[in-house]
């Protein structure tokens, strides 16, 4: 068994996520994956990720590696907050990855000034972008929907599903769903 790689193509990724089921994990994994390809990551939340659960999925990286790891309080005025991380993504060099981690509340719609400042950093980004949000109660057949995703102007939308109380978690792209495990050091296949 092996750490699952996403591809990183400079697309922008709408993953609304099952509570507790390993969102900001995904995220730091895809961070670890891009700065081991020699990338940069910038991280922009309320809070930082959890300290021990960085340091698990970063274990046995070199640590100037991390040193590649940049990560900025989303809090405040929306609008300067998705300004300053535009900035800083079209200043630092390497970046290729840019991940907003619970950007929006966890339930109800999406307000739309924060639908409209996720879309311009979208049309403005020459990095994968990948969006985090808590997902909402599905109407159809599929196990949860993206909230906000018909106004969201990503390229792909995924969803992470916890089908049991164990570490067995489904992440679906389109219509394809595939079998990951969390573990300490990430998700495998």
């Amino acid at each position: 068994m092996s750490l699952w790689e996403a591809p990183l193509d400079d697309s922008s990724i709408h993953l609304a996520v099952e509570g507790s089921c390993g969102g900001t994990s995904m995220g730091i994994q895809l961070a670890r994956q891009a700065i081991s390809g020699g990338g940069r990551v910038l991280w922009a939340s309320p809070e930082l990720p959890n300290g021990t659960r960085f340091s698990q999925i970063f274990a046995g990286m070199d640590l100037t590696a991390s040193s590649r790891f940049h990560a900025m309080n989303l809090v405040g005025n929306f609008d300067q907050a998705l300004e300053s991380l535009l900035h800083t993504a079209n200043v630092l060099p390497g970046v290729n990855l840019v991940v907003l981690d619970d950007y929006c509340p966890d339930s109800g719609k999406i307000p739309s000034d924060i639908i409209a400042g996720v879309n311009k950093m979208i049309s403005d980004s020459k990095w994968t972008t990948l969006l985090i949000s808590k997902g909402g109660v599905s109407m159809d057949d599929s196990p949860l929907t993206a909230r906000g995703k018909k106004k969201i102007n990503s390229d792909k939308v995924w969803l992470l599903t916890r089908p049991d109380s164990d570490s067995k978690r489904i992440l679906w792209i389109d219509d394809e769903s595939i079998s990951l495990r969390l573990a300490e050091e990430g998700f495998i296949n």
